[in-house]
């Protein structure tokens, strides 16, 4: 089984991302770290292909065959591997991503249900896990610290610390 991950993201301003980006800055004191904030609807696919090629082909297919990922008049979407993801970027700005999901939604077995069955996919597609991805550009010294800033964006622990996910219901991972 080869793991591809699916990203898709609204053609137009997202407006949920603008306003967490604009909250991060004026009310919760981010404005000198937090350069960029970008947002996609995240898939990671469990295919049974030959080769690597083949998966992200097939996943190709999923997202432009299939209306359960992607709505061609409003979405872009982006196919890569997991290892694939960004790391730091030039000038003391380190991209950070930070995946945030919900174990208890249930949306994401109907879709491989849909695949594996009316849309005839079948073993093809063994696994698919849902959530949301945020992209961060943060200013730091090195991307281990742009990291542990991520993780205090995102998590919220208080009123005033963290905006991004609930950890009584959700889990992220930031890499």
């Amino acid at each position: 089984m080869i793991e591809v991950e699916l990203l898709v993201r609204l053609k137009i301003p997202d407006v949920t991302a603008l306003t967490a980006a604009n909250s991060l800055r004026r009310r919760m004191g981010y404005a000198g770290t937090l350069q960029r904030l970008r947002r996609a609807d995240y898939y990671r696919l469990g295919l049974n292909a030959a080769t690597t090629e083949a998966a992200l082909a097939l996943a190709k297919t999923l997202a432009e065959d299939t209306n359960l990922f992607v709505n061609p008049n409003k979405h872009a979407y982006e196919v890569r591997l997991p290892d694939q993801a960004a790391e730091a970027s030039a000038e003391a700005a380190h991209e950070v991503e930070v995946l945030v999901t919900d174990p208890n939604d249930g949306s994401a077995q109907g879709a491989l249900s849909a695949l594996q069955g009316r849309l005839g996919f079948g073993d093809r597609v063994a696994s698919l896990t849902k959530g949301v991805l945020w992209l961060m550009d943060l200013r730091a010294p090195d991307h281990a610290a742009a990291k542990q800033l991520a993780e205090q964006i995102a998590v919220t622990r208080r009123i005033d610390q963290g905006l991004l996910m609930n950890p009584h219901f959700q889990q992220c991972v930031v890499r």
